[in-house]
């Protein structure tokens, strides 16, 4: 059955928000699975969101004064939204579903007087906006303001309890990627000093520019110098449909030749570091995202399950990773992938992973990139939740936030990057982009199934600019020391 939410979007002067805010609303169930965008904008700032499902969430993106240009949810404290007759004030029913959510952390224990004071300034500024009705869309705006500091607040201080409370992580990875790796220098210095863990470049497109002809140099420089100094190697993709991994020969090749070629370039490199490397991205954003062979979702699932089956074969003792990126899948909402057809529902990674583990397809670790998702922390934990729901450990594969303002986006600039834009607290800079890292690693670690995290960039310039742990000339930013300090007081 159809049916149409009226929903309207205020600034703090009961005016309608920005053409961008408005547009930017979408439902989701309550799992974070976007529903395909079907919004008309009326005249007067009301957004008419038509779905057919029941029990549904509403995201938009939003400037939150004192906290940042995030996407903020409202779910009925839950429960979902139905059809309604009356017209949603989006702020007030975002504050009161997250005010929701930390009455339910803080009844495990004990908080700070921050906590507990964003907590009570939320609902008193919500009990404020019913009794001055005309200023009522500005008080929203500050219960909703205060709700998400007390959910940051609340979310970190029981993951800080429980790491207090639990056994040491002795296995834990703390890791990035290499690439920049050049000898005996101060990126490798700084690198080994606070990292036990590194990803590796197998991104075909380079590696194998020849059909049939790899070049391995780079790859055995790199993991001789991790072997050397104790660092963890990872291998990273085996196989991804980006143009970074379809070299010239594959472009345009049959279902059939992918599979063999994909059989071939898994095998032969799983089996040539056999025992030096054992960790292994061996597919990467086959979630719709990156198409780039044109392969119909269950094509998807099966060359995923090629993947993992020929790195099985190989060496049955590799860790076999399914990495995947943009986590809530906000793509979706649009039918807008980076590369590839547009299927009438498009893959998320988590209806992805729902389709390989319907189909059996024998994975060890689900992998998740987590670029600035523009989120608060305790929507990722959320989120995180619903990657853990598939019962196997979690890497976080790759992120990063930049530590200074960005210039103004450019038509190039990728989807990928578009989404990771926004504030968080304050406007980028070196302190920003260290808190931010250490409330994350805190959240993560402190979560049974996450084993490993992987900060992407080490140095500048890095794909998220300016999100490395050195600047472009190997000095350290504030990131590095925050890490550091951070590492050895979880390592306690």
């Amino acid at each position: 059955m159809k049916y149409t939410l009226n929903v309207k979007l205020l600034d703090s002067d009961g005016q309608s928000m920005p053409e961008a805010c408005l547009r930017s609303l979408y439902s989701s169930d309550l799992h974070f699975e976007p529903l395909m965008r079907r919004n008309e904008v009326k005249p007067d700032g009301t957004v008419v969101i038509e779905t057919l499902e029941k029990e549904i969430a509403l995201h938009a993106r939003i400037m939150i004064p004192d906290f940042g240009n995030v996407w903020v949810t409202a779910d009925t404290c839950g429960k979902g939204y139905e059809a309604v007759d009356a017209t949603l004030d989006f702020v007030m029913e975002a504050a009161k579903s997250r005010l929701n959510d930390v009455d339910n952390i803080m009844q495990t224990g004990d908080f700070s007087p921050e906590c507990v004071a964003h907590r009570d300034a939320c609902r008193e500024f919500l009990e404020i906006a019913g009794k001055k009705l005309d200023k009522a869309s500005l008080f929203h705006l500050k219960a909703l303001s205060h709700a998400l500091w007390a959910g940051e607040y609340a979310i970190v201080e029981r993951a800080r309890n429980i790491i207090a409370e639990s056994p040491r992580k002795d296995g834990f990875l703390f890791g990035c990627n290499t690439f920049a790796y050049g000898g005996d220098t101060s990126y490798a210095h700084y690198f080994r000093d606070v990292l036990n863990f590194g990803t590796l470049p197998f991104y075909l497109g380079p590696l194998e520019k020849e059909e049939g002809k790899p070049n391995y140099e780079r790859v055995d420089d790199i993991l001789e110098w991790c072997e050397r100094v104790g660092i963890t190697p990872k291998g990273h993709p085996l196989w991804w449909g980006h143009e970074a991994g379809i070299p010239p020969w594959l472009k345009g090749v049959s279902w059939k030749d992918a599979q063999r070629h994909c059989e071939r370039v898994v095998g032969r490199s799983v089996e040539r570091y056999r025992g030096r490397i054992q960790i292994w991205d061996v597919i990467n954003e086959a979630h719709d995202w990156a198409n780039g062979l044109n392969l119909t979702q269950e094509q998807e699932v099966e060359i995923t399950r090629l993947c993992c089956d020929t790195a099985r074969a190989k060496n049955p003792d590799t860790t076999i990773i399914v990495n995947n990126c943009c986590p809530f899948g906000e793509y979706a909402a649009d039918g807008r992938v980076h590369l590839g057809p547009v299927y009438d529902k498009v893959f998320t990674p988590l209806s992805y992973l729902d389709a390989l583990m319907a189909t059996e397809v024998a994975f060890d670790v689900v992998g998740v990139q987590i670029y600035f998702p523009a989120r608060d922390m305790l929507s990722i934990n959320k989120l995180l939740d619903e990657y853990a729901r598939f019962g196997k450990p979690v890497h976080i594969t790759e992120l990063g936030v930049r530590c200074a303002e960005d210039k103004p986006p450019t038509s190039q600039e990728s989807e990928q990057l578009r989404r990771s834009r926004g504030d968080w607290h304050q406007p980028w800079c070196e302190k920003v982009q260290a808190d931010w890292l250490e409330w994350f690693y805190t959240m993560a670690y402190a979560r049974d199934e996450i084993e490993a995290i992987t900060w992407w960039d080490f140095r500048d310039p890095a794909f998220i600019k300016t999100s490395g742990f050195l600047y472009e000339d190997e000095t350290p930013k504030e990131i590095y020391f925050r890490l550091r300090a951070l590492r050895e007081k979880l390592l306690a």
